[in-house]
């Protein structure tokens, strides 16, 4: 069976600028190939096998060729394949060599286009890339060449009106502003550099010609960046975007959709998201249900798990019409009511007025340490932990919506991390997350009211003075989630 290559522009760095399609063949897909610059947000949800063969700087994990050969044995496998690429393939990407060499050994592929940084990029620095006042064209230029000594024709470039932008050109940047004035640019013209455009490291500069190399070593920038020539670049510092939480990197426990994800990022923080236990599920014997009774759920979970059981066993909802159904908190709450069962409230340990018999789902070894009587516990799946796989000096916060997330992430982390995580400021969505998280040895601890717009708001309130923070001559800074490394 032959399969297929779907050659995918992830776009500049926020994950939501994917397009809808790029998307579906990402959640379609049996192997997926990707790029150094690809927004980890986007891997984090996928069931399919992930190859990295991302390039830094004069290193290279996989060379060009290796990767065609790659993509060719794959989809010769039958799979679906995904080959990922931050902006668009075809600018810049190497997305035409690859389609080059899948056509000529007859691989069945498509390209799905995505939003190229060398305009996103500008315009999440506040800069249109045309204007009417400023800039009627605008004139894309890589920064590496394939031709050894091969030179781009500087005359023709400095004479071009309107906007031009330099990609993958940080290391040529003293040398591409020398050959714009020896050519006639005067020396005045705007310049920008954009530092991890789109991304929550997103910094940006501007200054002129003959100044901008001095500018970017004053502020230590490096690749990734974008290089903006003319005077649409004096626009910045009126459209540049302000956002309260635009600078920050949280953390979240995977969830697909995720509503906190969206208000975070509605209100500029960039999220990412950490793995949640794998969830087992175990076989149990059904309670008799007939006369009814008292069902805790301790999480949503251990509830699905439960109603599988007894789907198979040939009953439905119905079955519980005389049980009192209550929650151990308002996550489990929300998500009964989700799937269409309200429940009677919250299930309070100190009230023994409930009618029996009193049942408590769950997780097995939470149930283990469930303090209180029941007449009986039924441990409906088993949790195993996931290693966590992420960089949490990266990160400047964490947000737990449940005790469970909590537990998650730090029985995930090696001593590394769990030594960072302790200090890392948590924000725990209501008093008995906040609990959990002070079980766990977590010490920067804040309890929220466990609304999604209150978390929003702590995050505000927590971060408002250093996302303020400026330097001279930088127009924006982002927030350092590790101070000490600064110093």
């Amino acid at each position: 069976m032959s399969g297929f290559v779907s050659l995918v522009g992830a776009g500049p760095g926020n994950p939501e600028l994917l397009t809808l399609l790029g998307k579906r063949r990402l959640q379609e897909a049996d192997v997926v190939v990707y790029d150094r610059l690809v927004n980890p947000a986007l891997l984090s949800p996928l069931m399919a096998e992930k190859i990295d063969v991302g390039k830094l700087p004069h290193h290279h994990k996989f060379s060009q060729y290796q990767i065609n050969d790659l993509l060719v044995k794959l989809a010769r496998e039958g799979k679906r394949v995904v080959r990922l690429k931050a902006g668009d393939p075809y600018v810049f990407g190497r997305g035409g060599e690859e389609s080059q060499y899948l056509r000529e050994r007859n691989v069945a592929f498509e390209v799905v286009p995505g939003i190229t940084s060398a305009i996103a990029g500008l315009g999440a620095a506040g800069i249109p890339i045309t204007h009417r006042d400023f800039a009627s064209s605008f004139h894309i230029i890589t920064g590496h060449h394939k031709a050894a000594g091969k030179e781009l024709d500087w005359r023709n470039i400095a004479h071009q009106e309107g906007t031009i932008v330099f990609l993958m050109g940080m290391e040529e940047l003293g040398r591409i502003t020398q050959h714009l004035i020896e050519n006639g640019k005067s020396p005045q013209t705007p310049v920008a550099v954009i530092q991890w455009a789109t991304h929550w490291k997103q910094r940006a500069v501007k200054s002129d010609l003959a100044n901008i190399s001095q500018v970017v070593t004053e502020n230590k920038m490096s690749s990734p960046a974008l290089i903006v020539v003319g005077d649409v670049v004096g626009l910045m510092d009126e459209l540049y975007p302000h956002l309260p939480l635009q600078g920050l990197h949280l953390l979240v426990p995977f969830k697909e959709p995720s509503q906190l994800f969206a208000k975070l990022q509605d209100q500029g923080a960039a999220v990412n998201f950490f793995d949640r236990r794998l969830k087992m599920p175990l076989k149990f014997d059904l309670p008799d249900i007939s006369h009814g009774g008292t069902l805790v759920v301790t999480d949503f979970a251990a509830f699905h798990f439960f109603q599988q059981t007894l789907l198979a066993s040939g009953f439905d909802h119905r079955a519980l019409l005389y049980w009192q159904i209550l929650t151990t908190n308002h996550m489990v709450d929300r998500k009964l009511r989700d799937a269409g069962i309200i429940s009677d409230g919250n299930f309070d340990m100190e009230n023994s007025q409930y009618r029996d018999p009193v049942i408590v789902l769950g997780e097995q070894q939470t149930l283990s340490h469930l303090p209180g009587h029941y007449s009986e516990k039924i441990a409906t799946y088993q949790a195993k932990p996931v290693a966590q796989q992420i960089d949490l000096t990266n990160f400047h916060a964490v947000i737990f919506p449940s005790s469970a997330s909590a537990s998650d992430l730090v029985e995930g982390c090696d001593a590394d991390q769990r030594q960072r995580l302790v200090l890392m400021p948590c924000f725990a969505m209501g008093t008995m997350v906040a609990e959990e998280c002070h079980r766990l040895g977590l010490e920067n601890v804040i309890a929220v009211e466990p609304t999604f717009d209150a978390v929003v708001n702590a995050v505000e309130r927590k971060f408002q003075n250093e996302s303020s923070r400026s330097t001279s001559r930088q127009f924006r800074d982002n927030i350092s989630p590790n101070p000490a490394k600064d110093n």
